[in-house]
């Protein structure tokens, strides 16, 4: 009698139990899970790859905008692939980011160092550390490079370019 039971009863409930448990989850519509997807690629923004803040003149103490923020820049190799786009000669090379500070080497700076001359590498560095530390939270730029006659590596403070006004389109 036992095993009547069980076979008649038990085994085809848990069969059916099974079956609704693994049929029964809640349905989604197809239209509802593309909006979620398209949500999240909306909250995803890429970074441009090559940004420029700043063209310096250093003569005057002036800085003319030439990329307004859209899109939040985060990038120190952004600003640098910009960098190096006016200056293409003098290739600057990101090393790293360490808190408030961007570090960053020049392998070959004898155009930086000796063709320059004093005007053109102090206009450089003017524009090498009023770029990059217009990123958020970057306050020095650490350039590392062969010290030549007209340029020495080092810390260079964003506090020594406050003085540089904006200039009007």
């Amino acid at each position: 009698m036992i095993k009547t039971f069980t076979r008649r009863f038990f085994l085809p409930s848990v069969i059916a139990l099974f079956l609704l448990q693994a049929c029964g989850g809640p349905d989604e519509d197809p239209k509802t899970k593309s909006e979620k997807e398209n949500a999240l690629e909306e909250e995803i923004v890429e970074q441009p790859d090559t940004v420029l803040f700043w063209t310096v003149d250093n003569t005057n103490k002036l800085k003319k905008r030439v990329y307004a923020d859209s899109v939040k820049i985060t990038s120190p190799e952004s600003v640098i692939n910009g960098i190096n786009s006016i200056y293409p000669s003098i290739e600057l090379e990101f090393v790293k980011k360490s808190g408030d500070t961007v570090y960053a080497h020049i392998d070959k700076a004898e155009t930086l160092t000796s063709d320059m001359g004093s005007y053109g590498a102090s206009e450089y560095i003017s524009t090498v550390v009023l770029n990059l530390t217009t990123l958020d939270s970057i306050h020095f730029v650490n350039l590392d490079f062969r010290e030549g006659s007209h340029a020495t590596p080092g810390v260079f403070p964003k506090s020594d370019y406050e003085n540089y006004k904006e200039k009007e389109q």
